[in-house]
């Protein structure tokens, strides 16, 4: 039943993306001026055949972690990728692999300041936290069911070592029924508190009728600031982190913060820049006050940037999965065509 209702809302998800073929506007040239005028093609760092990544993760050491997205039923939930020359489930068999693993179904999956890896397990609706130094369990946390609506979607979400928090974006529309009601999951990591907030404010909401909400969501490095938008809105929005205190703070603070393509992934660097995916064209973008700018377009033939990660390299991370155009996702015709990639390109500098 959760694999079915995950892949009922990414269907839907992604049928809207591919009926908006909208041509992009045309923007002046001295807008943004870091940016090469010259539209490059993405770096591809990891191909496969079998594993096909959904987000990703890179430690401050640059070891690379993905997940697989439960809409293909993986074997495989969790994956370090090239691991002394091979690619292994992670942390362990146990937790990762077959119908008895522990995890049942992981999309977001982050690393914090001391390489700890969150995985965040939809399935069973709880955080689990893994030391990548010592090979062990750090500790769960559980999303209380009272934060949660039976409609939710709890995919991506930022980590906030600043104040003590974990953000989830809850897009909600699960059930392919109900009306959008997006908010934000705020949980405190230290006793488990949790909180949902700003339930279906205008930020979270998408631009299009029937398209989908808060989905992409990400925090600069210096944890002052959360970035966010709808999957089909193309407006980007931030609130201060420490306004995420209480709705009435959180929600006197959101301000509009930019343009944006439709995403389903987002990044910020250590300079503020906000890194997009544009589901829609196949391209990793950047988001400004004035304008949306294409970066770098992903291989010919491929579809679906998905995930973002900022490394400590000088690159930014991503996945190409070809989401839409499994026979679930693509009116029962299977036409995905491997390899399935993680990509990455330069950071603006």
């Amino acid at each position: 039943m959760k694999r079915l209702l995950l892949v009922s809302v990414l269907a839907s998800v992604l049928v809207m993306c591919k009926s908006a073929n909208e041509k992009k506007q045309a923007y002046k040239e001295d807008a943004i001026e870091m940016v090469s005028k010259e539209i490059k093609t993405v770096e591809t760092v990891f191909s496969s055949q079998d594993i096909r990544p959904g987000n990703l993760a890179l430690t401050s050491n640059e070891r690379l972690f993905v997940t697989m997205n439960p809409l293909v039923s993986p074997t495989t939930k969790v994956f370090e990728l090239n691991k002394n020359g091979e690619n292994v489930a992670y942390p362990n068999a146990e937790y990762a692999t077959g119908e008895n693993s522990i995890f049942k179904a992981v999309i977001g999956i982050r690393a914090d300041s001391k390489d700890n890896l969150w995985m965040l397990d939809m399935g069973t609706k709880q955080f689990v936290i893994w030391d990548t130094k010592n090979e062990k369990i750090v500790k769960t946390i559980a999303i209380p069911d009272a934060v949660v609506k039976p409609a939710s979607f709890l995919q991506d979400f930022v980590i906030d070592e600043k104040h003590n928090r974990v953000i989830i974006a809850d897009m909600t529309q699960g059930d392919l029924k109900s009306a959008p009601e997006p908010a934000f999951i705020v949980i405190n990591t230290e006793n488990g508190e949790a909180k949902r907030m700003a339930q279906s404010h205008v930020s979270m909401m998408p631009e299009i009728e029937g398209g989908f909400a808060l989905n992409p969501i990400a925090i600069d490095p210096h944890n002052d600031w959360v970035y966010y938008g709808a999957l089909h809105s193309k407006t980007m929005y931030r609130a201060p982190a420490s306004s995420f205190e209480s709705d009435e703070k959180l929600l006197s603070t959101i301000e509009k913060f930019g343009v944006k393509s439709f995403s389903d992934g987002m990044e910020v660097d250590a300079n503020g820049n906000v890194y997009v995916t544009n589901v829609v064209d196949g391209e990793i973008g950047l988001s400004t006050k004035n304008e949306y700018k294409t970066l770098a377009k992903i291989p010919e033939g491929q579809t679906w940037p998905d995930g973002l990660y900022v490394a400590n390299d000088g690159f930014l991370y991503g996945t190409v999965d070809q989401l839409n155009r499994t026979a679930a996702l693509n009116n029962g015709k299977e036409e995905s065509v491997g390899p399935y990639l993680v990509i990455k390109t330069e950071l603006v500098k």
